[in-house]
């Protein structure tokens, strides 16, 4: 499988969980490879222009808990804002105002308004958990320290007005560089073919963007317009990935696969881990039922990405402690049908999708996104759709908390005796499951207490919160903190809670 398929899943991911248009990631991608060459970069800089247009993104789900406290909704503030030069006050503070105070009434509205602003000057911080995100997900899927380095500037502006470091001019890596003019000259194609490419590439001409790649994008925008006006975006794609195309090992897949669901698991705090704890228990279902290998495999692949479509709901809408509404309900059916779009381009993983977009899928056709019988549910997806409500169970909600083993496995089975789950499957993963605690993995030399309080600050608890729950100061939880921090070698919360996930350090 090459590297460019599997980028640019998480691209559409990512584009989905940002409220772009679909595609966008793609597209930049092929204009990022395209612009490379006509500005002569060397073939290096043209892979690595190419690699961060599809994953400037993957840090988006870092603060998206925070971002729904903002914006009400982040991924429908972010599609209704495409256009808008987020480093420019004057006319991001508006368009978040504007969104906020929707439907809120006078007073409702000002009210709104006025959290608004005083949540805006937390930005820096929030963009900084995305960078730091970012750059550790981009070295599980196995990018150098050169693309890492380019990445974390994915917010800095030309003129250093940027975030969260305000690098400015040519600091900025010259890949980088290239990446954010395509964006640009995307953004502006979608709204006015190559006109909208010259215009909206020299509005940001010397502000966000390097003027002298600016200038040569300016003079070559209807042949740019040219590239992007094919019929298939993904082919482009494919076409543009400069050579020699990387191809991704069995192993490497595995941790990218890993990677993703990290990603997907980061949009709520209810749900760290999530994805890989349905992963193990499926496979392990799997192995002792006697499938073959590649089955095996497969299922315990789709564990890891049947919620990869997730990220296009807003965390506001996962984390929200009262009823849904009917119209929220539907946004959380809807996010398979997200999954399976998403992973549906690259070949190399549809035997993978196949089973995991049916991990919500009941027998008794009460499930979604398709509503299938239990004819057309395969063994592989009835474990995974039990693994997956187990799993679920045992981990705290929004509307309740966590259920003991014990209380998950008679669930479980009550939902097998009324036919919505394979009673076969639910025996299978129930004979699977123990009650021996998981072991944990002393990464970075984190002390007993450490991994208590990194698993707390996983869940999204703040420092008082975490002090309350271990009867300790608030202080000495801060000092733990800062501890977990340095032996992590991060700085965000967000970051600390994906080496977590990582190494399985998980409540």
């Amino acid at each position: 499988m090459r590297l460019a398929e599997l980028i640019g899943t998480l691209s559409l991911a990512a584009d989905a969980g940002t409220g772009m248009p679909d595609e966008t990631g793609i597209r930049v991608a092929t204009l990022a490879a395209t612009i490379g060459a006509r500005i002569d970069a060397t073939r290096s800089d043209c892979a690595s222009a190419f690699y961060l247009a599809l994953l400037r993104f993957i840090g988006c789900t870092a603060d998206s808990e925070a971002a729904a406290a903002l914006f009400g909704d982040e991924v429908a503030f972010g599609s209704e804002t495409q256009g808008v030069d987020y480093g420019n006050a004057r006319e991001v503070m508006p368009a978040v105002l504007r969104h906020v105070r929707k439907g809120k009434g006078v007073l409702g509205g000002a009210l709104a308004m006025a959290r608004a602003f005083g949540k805006m000057m937390s930005m820096a911080n929030h963009m900084r958990e995305h960078c730091e995100v970012a750059d550790l997900l981009a070295a599980r899927l196995g990018f150098d320290e050169g693309v890492r380095a380019a990445l974390v500037q994915n917010a800095e502006r030309w003129n250093g007005t940027g975030m969260p470091n305000k690098v400015r001019g040519e600091k900025i890596a010259f890949p980088m560089r290239i990446a954010q003019v395509a964006y640009d000259a995307e953004l502006g194609h979608r709204f006015g073919g190559a006109d909208g490419i010259r215009a909206r590439v020299t509005k940001l001409r010397g502000t966000s963007l390097d003027p002298a790649i600016a200038d040569k994008v300016i003079t070559v925008a209807d042949d740019l317009a040219t590239v992007l006006g094919v019929p298939s975006a993904w082919t482009a794609l494919l076409d543009a990935e400069p050579t020699p195309h990387r191809e991704v090992t069995s192993e490497a897949l595995d941790e990218a696969i890993a990677t993703m669901a990290v990603f997907a698991d980061l949009k709520s705090k209810y749900t760290r881990s999530h994805s890989s704890a349905v992963a193990n228990l499926a496979a392990a279902t799997a192995r002792s039922l006697g499938l073959r290998p590649e089955i095996v495999d497969d299922v315990r692949r789709a564990g890891l990405l049947h919620d990869l479509g997730r990220v296009a709901v807003s965390a506001g809408i996962w984390d929200k402690v009262a009823p849904l509404t009917d119209i929220e309900r539907e946004k959380i059916r809807m996010h398979t049908y997200v999954g399976e779009r998403v992973l549906a381009r690259a070949p190399g993983l549809a035997r993978v999708a196949e089973i995991a977009c049916l991990a919500h899928e009941r027998l008794d056709g009460s499930g979604y996104h398709r509503r299938l019988s239990a004819a057309q549910c395969s063994t592989a997806a009835r474990i995974l759709a039990v693994a997956d409500v187990y799993s679920a169970l045992l981990e705290e909600r929004p509307h309740r908390a966590a259920f003991t083993p014990t209380e998950a496995a008679a669930e479980v089975g009550r939902m097998a005796e009324t036919g919505a789950l394979c009673p076969d499957a639910a025996r299978a993963v129930l004979a699977t499951t123990g009650h021996a605690p998981p072991k944990v993995d002393r990464v970075a030399g984190l002390t007993d207490r450490e991994v208590e309080v990194l698993r707390l600050l996983t869940r999204g608890l703040t420092n008082k919160e975490i002090a309350s729950a271990l009867d300790i100061s608030a202080k000495t939880a801060g000092h733990h903190v800062q501890h977990i921090f340095e032996k992590l070698r991060v700085t965000t919360r967000a970051a600390a809670a994906t080496c977590a996930m990582r190494h399985g350090i998980t409540a």
